[in-house]
């Protein structure tokens, strides 16, 4: 071990910076309990004589609790930017302190400072012509633009795949084709993120690691080709193994639409609420609580489990508003709809109008697509048929563009039966 070999000639400070490049390995490997033991003693060693020695592994210590969803990645993320200001580092490692930064902000719902952390980030990596440091700051800042500009989120993603392409960086070229895709299925372009999902499959030979082919399950249990999501999570040893709470809930979000594919909402709820347990962990507008809010809700509906119904709109009445995604709002509303006609509230009509409108604005056209077939139920109800049919009619449209199955099986299940002539 290069820690041990340098503790035997009496080179502490040498065999701490060793120990902090074991903590940084340990970390990207999702082992996130020992490489902060590792990162914690490198630091404590390091910080007796500050350099940038020291900042490198501030960082890297900064970055377990901040992707572990640590009390104190706050406190550990802004030390680590003090002491880089202090010793007025290269360009290169302000983009590391800026974007990691940047990441704790995000998942503590601070959004827009994040988003100048990563603005800033990007500019001096370009000005320093480090395409690494330019993608890295631009995957990130695509994240979280997705969760209000997906347009703009998906042109950031595609120009930090640009950078990390050129750059050969596998890793952060993952996060970059998954952020694009993710930015892709928030406006519907499902076709289109499975065409980036399966190049970046093909070209790096890992068609079945990672994140990229979760997300691949992901997209397959949407349009409910269950057989293709399970094969694909089948082989996904490494990423179940993982402590990073990022890793997990994609696992847990793409189960829980499959589960819902094959018409099973008991565990499709099930695994919905294990994404939604890390909210603390990942921030509660992550683009995998986004897509689990929904789907527990729906879950609960189709259970008639009005009580954790009401658990689940208290987890986002609990949340300040600046936090929350305007999608989660607008599925609040659709949620509140459902209850209000389920209860006979008169005022149930206006209340889908006004989810109806919310979703057009702010959601995604999948979530668009189950919202007019509640509203179609609703209407059916009334004996609306012919607005009723305009709803499904709209819905089913939406599915054969998305090419979704389950949305189709939907619609079809909701139209009126029509007397032959």
């Amino acid at each position: 071990m290069p820690r041990g070999y340098h503790l035997e000639r009496g080179e502490v400070r040498a065999a701490a910076r060793a120990q902090g490049i074991a903590g940084m390995v340990l970390r990207h490997w999702g082992r996130h309990a020992e490489a902060r033991d590792q990162l914690t003693a490198a630091v404590e060693v390091l910080q007796a004589d500050p350099d940038t020695d020291t900042v490198r592994a501030m960082a890297e210590l900064a970055g377990v609790a901040v992707f572990a969803g640590a009390p104190d990645a706050g406190k550990l993320s802004a030390e680590a930017l003090a002491l880089g200001q202090a010793l007025g580092v290269d360009a290169g490692q302000f983009v590391v302190l800026f974007v990691l930064r940047g990441i704790y902000l995000s998942t503590t719902g601070k959004r827009r400072e994040a988003v100048a952390y990563y603005r800033e980030a990007a500019r001096l990596a370009e000005e320093t012509g480090d395409n690494i440091a330019l993608g890295r700051a631009l995957l990130n800042l695509a994240d979280d633009l997705t969760i209000t500009a997906p347009v703009a989120a998906a042109e950031a993603a595609r120009t930090a795949a640009g950078h990390l392409r050129r750059a050969g960086n596998w890793d952060y070229l993952t996060s970059a084709i998954t952020n694009l895709a993710q930015a892709l299925l928030m406006l519907g372009d499902w076709d289109t993120a499975e065409e980036e999902l399966t190049q970046a499959a093909d070209s790096s030979g890992q068609a079945d690691r990672g994140q990229i082919a979760c997300y691949r399950a992901w997209l397959a249990a949407l349009r409910g080709d269950t057989a293709t999501s399970e094969t694909i999570m089948a082989g996904l040893r490494d990423l179940r193994r993982s402590e990073d709470p990022q890793e997990k809930s994609v696992v847990s979000v793409v189960e829980a639409f499959a589960a819902a594919a094959r018409g099973e909402p008991e565990d499709a709820l099930r695994h919905a609420r294990e994404t939604l347990a890390r909210a603390a962990a990942i921030g509660i507008s992550s683009e995998f609580l986004r897509w689990a809010w929904p789907l527990a809700a729906r879950a609960t509906f189709d259970l008639g489990n009005t009580a954790t119904t009401r658990e689940l709109l208290v987890l986002l009445d609990d949340s300040p508003p600046g936090h929350l995604a305007p999608m989660q709002k607008a599925e609040r509303e659709l949620v509140r709809a459902r209850l209000a006609a389920s209860d006979g509230d008169q005022d149930a009509t206006a209340s889908f109008a006004t989810a109806i409108s919310r979703l057009r604005e702010h959601s995604t056209p999948y979530h668009l697509a189950h919202g007019l077939l509640d509203h179609a139920q609703h209407l059916t109800r009334l004996g609306d048929t012919d607005a009723a049919e305009a709803a499904i009619a709209e819905a089913r449209g939406i599915a054969e563009r998305l090419r979704c199955q389950p949305l189709l099986d939907r619609a079809a299940d909701l139209t009126p039966a029509r007397p032959q002539v």
